[in-house]
């Protein structure tokens, strides 16, 4: 059962942060957190007990998602933490109201004598409330499109982008999230090895990184780089943005728009 809270804190936080997870490193860090719990045996002080607490929570939340840099380690062990905890609170509540009083706790760990159901049922009320937080929070101002201007190589192209609550793309090694762009719209400044990798040539892969996508016209990777800069809105009210351009073939070439912008970006 501690490996299965340990899989729900963590997909859950994956959703809430919108970063993709493989599965397999996911189940590798659900195994240790729930034999971390383990650590309630050793006797330590409640200092102590809270360190190593921290310490296991963020070799988990390393295990799943890797470092990438230390402010985004930090929000991920520490949304873990708070999902974790409302977790908890969600069990105690179904517990108390079942009427049974077995509650205890070993080195500031807390235990229930809840079935497997009352935790079944917790987690997964937590984790549909959570989303339900997430898609609120997505949901665009506006829903029409916006300006999206990427300046890169000197050049700037100006592009009409679409708020996507769909799109939770980010870069495994960083954390940024990532723009999918038309490839003609953002040709101009298209660093030529991204371009060349495009068309085949894998000599030169210095700065790229490999978006795997899963759209309904179906699976694939993208080509992503860092352009100089990037900011949504119109002249004079202009917002600078922290991602990643991606372009991919044939990538929205029959859409509307040239852009899709994870809503996340625009609050």
């Amino acid at each position: 059962m501690n490996i299965y809270i340990s899989y729900f804190t963590l997909r859950a936080s994956s959703r809430l942060l919108h970063t993709r997870v493989q599965f397999g490193r996911l189940a590798g860090a659900s195994v240790f957190g729930g034999f971390s719990a383990l650590a309630a045996l050793a006797d330590t002080g409640a200092l102590a007990s809270l360190l190593l607490k921290a310490a296991l929570t963020a070799a988990a939340v390393l295990i799943a998602y890797g470092f990438g840099n230390f402010g985004l380690f930090a929000l991920r062990s520490f949304v873990c933490i708070a999902v974790s905890m409302l977790i908890c609170g969600a069990a105690v509540l179904i517990h108390e109201l079942t009427g049974s009083d077995l509650i205890f706790s070993a080195n500031g760990y807390v235990y229930m004598s809840v079935s497997a159901l009352v935790l079944v049922v917790s987690s997964a009320v937590i984790y549909g409330v959570l989303l339900l937080v997430r898609r609120i929070l997505d949901k665009p101002e506006s829903g029409g499109l916006v300006k999206l201007r990427v300046t890169n190589l000197g050049r700037t192209a100006e592009l009409s982008g679409l708020p996507d609550s769909g799109n939770g793309l980010r870069d495994f090694l960083t954390g940024r999230p990532v723009i999918v762009c038309r490839r003609s719209s953002v040709a101009a400044v298209t660093p030529r090895n991204v371009s060349a990798y495009l068309a085949g040539c894998t000599d030169d892969l210095a700065g790229i990184r490999l978006i795997p996508m899963n759209t309904a016209a179906g699976s694939g990777i993208a080509a992503a780089f860092r352009p100089d800069s990037i900011t949504v809105g119109t002249h004079g009210n202009e917002k600078p943005l922290d991602a990643l351009i991606a372009v991919s073939e044939g990538a929205l070439d029959n859409e509307s728009f040239e852009a899709l912008i994870p809503t996340g970006l625009l609050k």
